[in-house]
């Protein structure tokens, strides 16, 4: 048995831009004097295994009298007490990993350290628990690689878990945009000819993880 759809593609993920539009300047433009409710956190991305991380940087200025490896969140928490609190408010809502990291500008005198720290736990005076990592810049980099490609996931997966999260009466509703059952929905097409599911579920084209979900809660067994 053999089906066809219009032609179909997705595009590839971006490798992250230095040039890209900052966000933070936009809403700091609209809300003027206000003060912002937001929660500013550098990173989050979501692990297979263990789910979600967090990270936020620390940089280091020249300047200063401590380096990547000397300076500690507890050292002026009352300065920034309400960022780090939001932050671990943050993890606890995400069930999240955070990741503090202090770093220094390229080019400069401590260029070469960086510490990761894991927070383990934290009250209002401070971080009471964390796991500290010593690394170079190189060494850094090769570990953040290695966890970002663990963390990649591909957009057949994400659009997948998506629809995982609707209910067949929801699945069902949906139309598919091509092929001989153009304009109809998942259910009624379902109904008239369960086999073209079956083979549009493994294509990448357009809905067809939102046949595979329909299909998956239909089976024996599946609660909906």
């Amino acid at each position: 048995m053999e089906f066809k759809i219009n032609a179909y593609a997705p595009a590839a993920s971006k490798p992250l831009g230095h040039g890209d539009e900052s966000g933070f300047e936009f809403s700091k433009e609209m809300l003027g004097d206000d003060c912002t409710a937001a929660i500013n956190f550098d990173r989050l991305q979501k692990h297979p295994q263990t789910g979600y991380i967090m990270f936020e940087y620390l940089l280091c200025e020249e300047s200063q009298k401590v380096t990547p490896y000397t300076s500690y969140p507890n050292r002026y928490w009352k300065k920034n007490a309400a960022k780090f609190l939001a932050l671990w408010q943050t993890k606890l809502d995400f069930n999240a990993t955070l990741y503090l990291v202090n770093y220094a500008k390229k080019g400069t005198k401590a260029e070469n350290e960086v510490l990761l720290i894991k927070v383990l736990d934290m009250d209002e005076m401070g971080i009471t628990k964390d796991e500290r990592t010593q690394y170079t810049r190189t060494g850094f980099s090769e570990w953040f690689r290695s966890l970002n490609e663990e963390c990649l996931s591909g957009k057949d997966e994400l659009i997948k878990h998506i629809y995982l999260h609707k209910s067949v009466e929801e699945l069902g509703k949906m139309v598919l945009q091509g092929g001989k059952y153009a304009g109809e929905t998942i259910e009624a097409v379902y109904g008239k000819e369960k086999g073209y599911l079956e083979w549009l579920k493994d294509t990448g084209y357009p809905y067809a993880k939102a046949a595979w979900c329909y299909l998956d809660k239909l089976a024996p067994g599946k609660k909906t």
